[in-house]
């Protein structure tokens, strides 16, 4: 009965997100700089076919199942590909997938680094192709580069379903923090500490992020309505808080007390412009990042940065896991899905206010 339940609400929640606008894009965020980025996507769409071909055929061809598998019975393997395993999110992710998959005595739950590559994702893949694994959940290194290896993945009957970062092909589904939403709910926080008025800095992820583009763009559109608030400087720290720290020491050697508050784009940089700031002696200066890992509930409590969006990156991976196991017990073919569903994990803004509501069995 538990798992049946498990499996209802995934259904639940892909059928809401595919009814809603015809099954929601996995770039809706981004539907205005599709135009402009088209030309830059298709000569990046070419050559990660090309290279992905290559290394299809370095392991053996693709293999298409043929055969239906009954998840509460048959043996299942299921992988977890993320970018990095060793980062906080990646862990997390990888330990929700598993708590949620262990719920299934007869799954064979398995970790593959991607180890911050996309040729090495790409090889993994084909190789799961190659030994017959029932489902994928990837978090891609590179959306464009691998989108031709998960297309591949799912002709051969195994869904993939993202985590965070998508797959520029259209597969069983995403799961993923809000971005855009959040980049603007950090603007509107910042505005109204600063009374409407003011200087921001902003530390950037590594260009040709999406999640990075998308939380910028959220951000711009809430300075938007506040004409007061003046963008001083952004450089990009590479989602690194070394970097960040280094960034964030030529901000205040650079600008000084004209800074008012600093933006970055995840929480490792915020904890590295919150340490530059606490060495150099800035301590009134507001300092957001996004994400909501421990060692930034731990900077907010402790004052060094002032907040994050947080979300549940255990929970996350559980309901990737359970979307993946919904897909294994349907007759649903995702290999015929034009668009991407998509589900959006619920944020919270986190201050000093309300840090405390995040329990330690919630921090990652």
């Amino acid at each position: 009965m538990r798992k049946m339940k498990r499996f209802m609400a995934a259904a639940l929640a892909v059928v809401c997100v595919m009814g809603a606008a015809g099954c929601a894009a996995a770039n809706s965020d981004n539907d205005k700089k599709a135009d402009a980025n088209a030309t830059t996507a298709a000569e990046g769409t070419k050559a990660a076919e090309e290279k992905s071909e290559a290394l299809a055929a370095s392991s053996g061809g693709i293999a298409t199942k043929t055969s239906s598998v009954n998840p509460y019975t048959d043996e299942l393997k299921i992988a977890w590909v993320p970018s990095n395993a060793t980062e906080a999110n990646g862990t997390a992710w990888g330990t929700g997938i598993g708590n949620e998959l262990s719920y299934w005595s007869n799954v064979t739950y398995n970790i593959f680094d991607g180890e911050t590559n996309a040729d090495k994702q790409i090889q993994i893949i084909y190789d799961l192709i190659a030994q017959e694994y029932d489902g994928i959940i990837f978090q891609p290194y590179n959306s464009a580069t691998t989108a031709a290896a998960v297309a591949d993945a799912e002709k051969a009957g195994i869904p993939v379903v993202c985590i965070n970062i998508d797959a520029e092909t259209p597969h069983a589904g995403l799961v993923a923090m809000t971005d855009y939403e959040a980049g603007y709910a950090i603007g509107e926080e910042i505005a109204e500490s600063l009374g409407g008025s003011g200087n921001v800095v902003v530390i950037q992820a590594k260009p040709g992020a999406t999640r990075g583009e998308n939380l910028e763009e959220g951000f711009q559109a809430s300075m938007a309505n506040h004409p007061d608030i003046k963008i001083l400087d952004e450089q990009t720290a590479e989602w690194n808080m070394e970097k960040a720290n280094t960034v964030m020491q030529d901000y205040l050697n650079k600008y000084g007390d004209q800074i008012d508050a600093v933006f970055c784009h995840n929480d490792q940089m915020a904890e590295g412009a919150g340490m530059a700031c606490q060495n150099l002696d800035y301590k009134d200066i507001l300092i957001w990042g996004a994400n909501g890992e421990t060692k930034a509930l731990e900077y907010i409590e402790q004052d060094i940065i002032t907040g994050t969006v947080y979300t549940n990156c255990y929970d996350q991976g559980a309901t990737a896991a359970r979307l993946l196991m919904m897909y294994l017990g349907s007759n649903i073919d995702t290999s015929t899905f034009t668009e991407t569903p998509v589900i959006k994990m619920p944020p919270m803004t986190i201050t000093k206010e309300n840090v405390g509501t995040i329990g330690a069995e919630d921090r990652w």
